[in-house]
């Protein structure tokens, strides 16, 4: 395993792919990690494990392949059950799109994903993680766990459709939950101040520098750019490290903040002006 790779990481994932070659024998010929550790901001305890796993074109023909996919993600769960009762939290949970062999080389919007799972969630349709942010992570730092380095996967990010893409993102996605946030009623968890907040601070940043950076990084950017929200972004900052939450803005504000910091980030986006 990549001496890259932190130790709870790989021990994670050489249990996952152990068990995704007894249930899937010869399918998994390429596997590599993005997310939080192609950043270099994985947080022990905390963070999950962003996978890509490229599967043989043999396996097309094999009609038990989803199921056999359902059974490799419900094979975690005992692992993570024992570390949740641990205090652990369900984090080292591998999240994994899967991909054709045939198709790995493919501009990324033209792949057709096998399927995915993130979290409890299985989705045999297809996989939101194979987009042109999740291509541009494995390109600068994705570290190959098999298959070789990741530098000879002649992955296509397409870069110039990066922007682009993101904008699309905040209009479709972002934009719509800064306005359920706003008419919602219900206080808002710190998770969700951490969820709404720096997802569009990282998206902000990338539409300006082409740059992808880690939520941690988004929220001392969003700090920088919207000093204004810097209460309730110290919020959802404080959620991502685990550490105490801050006492003001007291909870029942959260809500109101968060959608308000949304909507600046989003506004002082220039996401409408790209296609």
């Amino acid at each position: 395993m990549d001496s890259r790779l932190p130790e709870e990481a790989a021990r994670s994932v050489e249990s996952y792919l152990r068990v995704a070659d007894r249930l899937l024998p010869g399918a998994v010929t390429a596997c590599a990690i993005g997310g939080s550790i192609a950043l270099g901001a994985y947080r022990p305890g905390r963070s999950d494990i962003d996978v890509i796993a490229v599967l043989s074109d043999e396996w097309k023909v094999h009609r038990s392949l989803m199921a056999r996919l359902r059974l490799l993600h419900l094979a975690q769960v005992p692992r993570l059950t024992v570390r949740a009762t641990r205090g652990m939290g369900f984090s080292a949970c591998c999240n994994t799109v899967f991909v054709w062999q045939s198709e790995i080389t493919r501009a990324v919007t033209e792949i057709h994903p096998v399927a995915s799972h993130v979290g409890e969630v299985f989705d045999s349709q297809g996989a939101f993680d194979v987009n042109p942010v999740i291509w541009k992570e494995l390109v600068d730092g994705g570290i190959s766990v098999r298959g070789g380095p990741v530098s000879d996967w002649n992955l296509d990010s397409e870069p110039g459709e990066l922007r682009n893409w993101v904008a699309r993102n905040i209009r479709e996605y972002w934009a719509p939950l800064a306005e359920s946030a706003r008419r919602g009623r219900r206080t808002l968890s710190a998770g969700a101040v951490e969820w709404c907040l720096l997802g569009p601070a990282r998206m902000h940043h990338t539409l300006l520098t082409g740059e992808i950076i880690s939520k941690e990084d988004a929220g001392r950017h969003a700090l920088e750019a919207f000093p204004d929200h810097s209460a309730i972004v110290e919020v959802a900052l404080a959620r991502l490290r685990g550490d105490p939450l801050p006492t003001t803005p007291p909870r029942d504000q959260w809500r109101a903040l968060t959608a308000s910091a949304m909507r600046s980030i989003i506004a002082d986006s220039p996401a409408n002006d790209l296609i």
